[in-house]
């Protein structure tokens, strides 16, 4: 989409986005030893332990996804260089660094409830997720984006879909976690308790 755009779209969006995948690349290492970790807990009964995992890797995922959007927006002319050393083209990408911040949080996040789902073996809910992403989210945007010939709408259209895709994800994972369901169900059996008798 970004070719129908112009080159300078395409040059600008394509470097940009090979920081993107440089932090999902780094962020995936940690969602392969947390999908590992899930899956072992799992077959051994243990799903006390899977919390704790998955609450370590996002918190890693997110700093590593900071550290990346971060260091673009606050140094761009230090970062950029080492992908470009054409000026109208870095200073083209400057006006769409800020994008990187929400993306990439957003996109570790959801990676590493990513990785409880493959850990679990629940490949039924990570396909929802990508198509619900996808057609509610990504779609309409990108689509939208192709019609005004605009770059910032190309990048709400992937934020969108990482966006939807994170919020089933965790919406899933209160309603599949064992611990989470007992909570919930513990709550909800507080709320309808009587109340307690007191004498007058």
């Amino acid at each position: 989409m970004s070719a129908a755009f112009g080159t300078a779209a395409l040059a600008e969006n394509g470097l940009l986005l090979q920081i993107a995948m440089l932090s999902q690349f780094t962020v995936q290492g940690v969602g392969m030893t947390s999908q590992t970790l899930i899956g072992n807990f799992k077959g051994k009964g243990e799903p006390e332990q899977i919390l704790p995992v998955l609450q370590v890797a996002v918190a890693t995922g997110l700093a590593i996804a900071l550290a990346f959007s971060l260091s673009t927006v606050l140094l761009p002319q230090v970062v950029l260089s080492l992908l470009t050393n054409h000026a109208e083209v870095s200073q083209g990408m400057q006006q769409y660094t800020a994008w990187l911040i929400p993306l990439l949080s957003l996109t570790a996040a959801a990676f590493m409830l990513e990785s409880y789902f493959t850990g679990i073996k629940d490949g039924t809910t990570l396909r929802n997720g990508a198509l619900l992403g996808f057609i509610g989210g990504f779609l309409p945007l990108a689509l939208w984006a192709t019609y005004q010939q605009s770059e910032v709408w190309l990048w709400r259209a992937l934020t969108a879909y990482m966006t939807l895709l994170l919020g089933f994800l965790s919406y899933r994972l209160v309603k599949s976690h064992p611990l989470l369901l007992n909570e919930n169900t513990d709550k909800k059996a507080q709320k309808n308790e009587p109340a307690p008798f007191v004498p007058s």
